[in-house]
């Protein structure tokens, strides 16, 4: 897509905008087209593809953690492996879990979510056809998770490595491509949407104007960019407190966060400066309205004058309310607040833990 600008709906005549469809090869946006069906994450064809129900598969994935500490305890009593302090194995492996189930649900959620987005975004703006369906291309890649599930299966053995326990080194490293790829994938979709939402807040799109919904028909947005934030910090978080012992996984699992926390608001800028415009905009038109309708009370300072455009005053102010209600993001501000408060939490107790780790508190 171009970086084009979003325009208000009005801004150009319909008939021009009907010729720059008709001139791109593509017409506007319909609801049908959103009965596609959505990409599946990898995660996704392989549940579908295994027997049993879903909720039974996704609870059996998630004791993989627990085999991986059983395998241990057992290589540690055959002397195949140095016998190391567990006290804090079994919190780990039990945050490890809840972060394979999220992953797993949170991925299939993000496909759900997106396929609805197609009809609801036809409400509300316009764009090609062929260009609405590339914005979240790559969802359902099979080579990108894997190639980060044995990226990052090379660097967490690497403590044990260096400790000369090549028989840890081999189990974490079993374990991890099991468990690592529904976090792998989750990272990726989380990355997918980011990247499409960008591609959304850049592309050339008529929003449409203001009609009462504070968040101007993108709740939709909204609520896909937040799922897969949530995703990200419930899983990641509690891996990395709970694994302050192994410094490669704390540190892979900081970076990841890290980035994946500013990576949500620079892929919402553009949305967020359009939907600013919008807000500005509106305003203008009402302080410009409310101008013409003091006008004669300014001319003519009297009481019945102001009687006369009383009613025009109180509907111009109405009108100026509703444009301050408006959103610059497509959420409202108390949950951008809070995830503010929550990721900057997370960060810093993640952080305090891998400071406070050499002296044992």
């Amino acid at each position: 897509m171009g970086d084009g600008t979003w325009q208000a709906a009005g801004s150009e005549p319909s008939g021009q905008r009907v010729a720059r469809s008709a001139h791109r090869g593509a017409g506007p946006v319909t609801g049908t087209a959103g009965q596609a069906s959505p990409p599946q994450p990898l995660t996704e064809k392989v549940l579908v593809r295994l027997p049993g129900p879903r909720s039974a598969l996704m609870l059996l994935w998630s004791l993989v953690p627990w085999l991986n500490l059983a395998v241990v305890l057992a290589a540690e009593a055959a002397g195949w492996s140095e016998t190391t302090d567990h006290s804090t194995e079994a919190l780990n492996r039990a945050a490890v879990s809840f972060a394979i189930v999220l992953s797993l649900w949170g991925a299939t959620r993000i496909s759900e979510e997106l396929a609805r987005l197609r009809p609801s975004l036809a409400g509300v703006v316009e764009e090609q056809v062929p260009d609405v369906d590339r914005l979240f291309r790559g969802l359902d890649s099979v080579a990108m998770p894997l190639a980060l599930t044995v990226a990052v299966g090379l660097v967490l053995p690497l403590d044990e490595t260096i400790n000369g326990d090549p028989a840890a080194a081999a189990i974490q490293f079993i374990t991890w491509l099991a468990i690592g790829l529904p976090l792998s994938t989750a990272v990726w979709v989380y990355t997918t949407v980011q990247v499409g939402l960008h591609r959304l807040g850049r592309g050339q799109l008529t929003l449409r104007g203001y009609r009462g919904d504070r968040t101007l028909g993108l709740h939709a947005v909204g609520s896909l960019a937040f799922t897969g934030f949530w995703m990200l910090l419930g899983t990641l978080v509690p891996v990395a407190l709970t694994s302050s012992d192994d410094l490669p996984a704390v540190l892979v699992t900081t970076v990841v966060l890290l980035a994946g926390v500013a990576l949500f608001f620079l892929s919402l800028l553009g949305l967020h400066h359009q939907m600013a415009e919008v807000r500005r905009r509106e305003l203008d038109r009402a302080r410009q309205l409310f101008e013409e309708a003091y006008r004669p009370v300014q001319e003519r300072p009297t009481l019945t004058v102001l009687q006369e455009q009383s009613g025009l005053l109180s509907a111009v102010e109405n009108l100026e309310k509703r444009a301050e209600r408006i959103q610059a993001w497509p959420f409202d501000e108390a949950t951008l607040a809070r995830a503010v408060t929550i990721a900057s939490s997370a960060v810093a107790s993640i952080i305090a833990r891998i400071l406070l780790a050499p002296t044992g508190l």
